[in-house]
């Protein structure tokens, strides 16, 4: 259904004194509750839904009452440039009329509770724009985006908190806490804005690379830019043309934060990313990569996992700071990784391989580090056609020669991708490593292993043994770390000085152009009605509290053992993490969470 409210609705033209009005907010919530779209007065409402519930949490009376609060409001709204967004995001011109003196005071009936449903819209919008971004991710991009919806609870929660103090803005900074990596780009974005010592100073020519040692004109023009670039001068040798330790040391930080190769050797993918710098589009650059960490920052721990996508780097963060980095290969712009967030729960050593039907069906014969699994059985066959995906299930053993490496870091998702290590290491070595079908392949994923298991046993000569022993493994970790898939084309370092990524994906034009609109609708999740119990008929036997369904067909059932290795499946064996490296609980079976084809 989509409503348009004008002026407001038909049944309340009739009616204009103040004593009525508060009376009719409850029709005119209900009008709208269901409404695909709605706008009060041509000013778009985020969702009539939540809108309706807001009011109905307080007693369906007006709430914009207080000029002060009003004047708050606004505040927030201008101020809001700051993390990227528009004044405009927030009805700032509403905002403004409505809090002249005098204004709100002279309205009635309809008018006023058009008025208040507009105020109150925008301080949903301040508060889902901060939290969850002003963009649904899926809206943006569903194939290579997901998030849950917005959780109505959570908005509401904020707004009445927000409502609740004497102060509004100090109500709403409050409410939300962010991440170290995105406090570093929102001060390069007011660092970037405010930068006009860019302007008018001619590109950096191209030519021969330019290194440490180098002696030449387009050295002292390079310091210069980076001087600019980063707001301070490079210290050093009085001899500008000298390519001094400085200048390389200068170098290598802008090559790290842009997600380069940091070798301080001023190459062309080096100059390019400089020449950038100073381009009118860049500003813009910042604020929807902004809007791209909000997409999965809210509740964040201080311990996560952050695969940084468009630098191919992993990086382990422990009390809110990054402690371990390593490179990282990603899916390439055909088969892209996608962006999302999950939860790590468990890590597979000596994993096994199953071969995705896309590359199976080209096979033939196979050596021995493959077995066939008949798919109507599921058992292993002792020989038939490898290509006859159809029939059979080609599973690749573990081993040095295995595809996922000696580990793989699980994330049960329904995207089927997960972090992995990989036999060849070569490519590890390129600066562009769009190279896998989606999943993220790990350069040194061991240490990433004993960094992430952190317990005692679980040290690195404790996990090569394990490794040496060939057998499938699986470790449950004692607290699960929350994974953050992110495509960032635009990155900062602690001093707000910004890097801009290349946008191997070409993902950046359309998340500009959505971001550059209006927003006039977005998923949030509403709590579901309970769901009455069923009708019992008096002679139908009351099932016992402990009776268990049985297992639906074709489920997995997992078998605890209180006697290590007494019995083990193909896939090996389970063990916590909380318990050491030589557990006295196992899995025997377990179901796959997750399909292992993407590589």
């Amino acid at each position: 259904m989509r409503c348009r409210l004008v002026g407001l609705f038909w049944f309340l033209t009739v009616v204009s004194a103040p004593a009525f009005t508060e009376g009719l907010l409850r029709p005119t919530l209900d009008s709208i509750r269901d409404a695909r779209t709605v706008a009060v007065e041509g000013v778009p409402l985020l969702s009539g839904r939540l809108l309706a519930e807001f009011y109905a949490q307080r007693g369906d009376v007006l709430v914009w009452v207080d000029p002060a609060r009003i004047s708050g409001l606004l505040g927030l709204a201008q101020r809001s440039v700051s993390e990227g967004f528009r004044p405009e995001d927030f009805h700032v011109e509403s905002l403004r009329r409505l809090g002249d003196p005098g204004v709100l005071g002279s309205l009635t009936g309809n008018a006023r509770i058009a008025a208040d449903l507009v105020l109150s819209d925008a301080l949903a919008r301040y508060v889902h724009h901060h939290r969850y971004g002003k963009l649904d991710p899926v809206a943006v991009d569903s194939k290579w985006h997901d998030r849950p919806p917005a959780s109505s609870e959570v908005l509401l929660a904020d707004m009445h908190r927000a409502l609740g103090g004497q102060d509004l803005e100090q109500g709403l900074s409050a409410l939300f806490t962010r991440p170290f990596w995105y406090d570093d780009l929102k001060n390069a974005l007011q660092r970037y804005t405010a930068q006009t010592a860019l302007v008018g100073l001619p590109p950096l020519p191209a030519g021969s690379n330019l290194v440490q040692g180098s002696r030449h004109t387009r050295v002292a023009m390079l310091r210069e830019r980076l001087a600019r670039i980063d707001g301070e001068a490079v210290s050093g040798s009085s001899d500008a043309d000298l390519f001094d330790t400085a200048l390389h040391e200068s170098v290598v930080s802008f090559q790290r934060r842009s997600g380069l190769t940091a070798d301080g050797v001023v190459g062309p993918s080096t100059l390019a990313a400089l020449n950038g710098h100073g381009d009118e589009t860049k500003a813009e650059l910042i604020r929807i990569n902004l809007e791209r960490m909000r997409w999965l920052y809210q509740d964040l721990p201080e311990d996560y996992v952050f695969v940084d996508v468009a630098a191919y780097k992993v990086h382990l963060a422990r009390g809110g700071d990054f402690v371990w980095s390593t490179r990282v290969i990603v899916g390439t712009p055909e088969t892209q990784t996608p962006m999302f967030r999950d939860t790590m729960d468990h890590l597979v050593f000596n994993p096994t391989w199953t071969v995705p039907v896309s590359i199976q069906k080209k096979m033939g014969r196979v050596s021995g580090d493959y077995r066939l699994v008949d798919r109507r059985t599921g058992k292993q066959v002792g020989g038939g056609n490898a290509g006859d995906y159809t029939r059979y299930r080609l599973v690749q053993a573990p081993g040095p020669k295995n595809a996922l490496g000696r580990v793989k870091f699980m994330f049960p998702n329904s995207h089927a991708i997960y972090l992995h290590d990989t036999p060849g290491k070569a490519a590890f070595g390129r600066q562009a490593r769009a190279l896998s079908n989606g999943c993220v392949r790990v350069q040194d994923p061991l240490a990433l292993a004993e960094a992430i298991l952190d317990q005692p046993g679980w040290d690195r000569s404790g996990i090569d043994r394990v490794v040496e022993r060939g057998r499938t493994r699986y470790v449950d970790l004692s607290d699960t770390l929350p994974v953050l898939l992110y495509y960032l084309t635009a990155f900062a370092d602690e001093q707000g000085k910004v890097g801009f990524r290349q946008d191997i994906y070409g993902r950046d034009e359309s998340l500009r152009t959505a971001f550059s609109g209006p927003v006039l609708r977005t998923r949030i999740a509403f709590p579901e009605p309970p769901t009455p119990e069923p009708s019992r008929h008096p002679e139908q036997p009351e099932e016992s509290p402990s009776a268990q369904p049985p297992d639906p067909p074709g489920t997995s059932t997992s078998v605890h053992l209180t006697r290590r290795d007494s019995a083990e499946t193909l896939d090996g064996e389970r063990t916590s993490a909380t318990n050491g490296a030589e557990p006295e609980v196992l899995t025997v079976e377990r179901a796959e969470t997750s399909p292992a084809g993407r590589l």
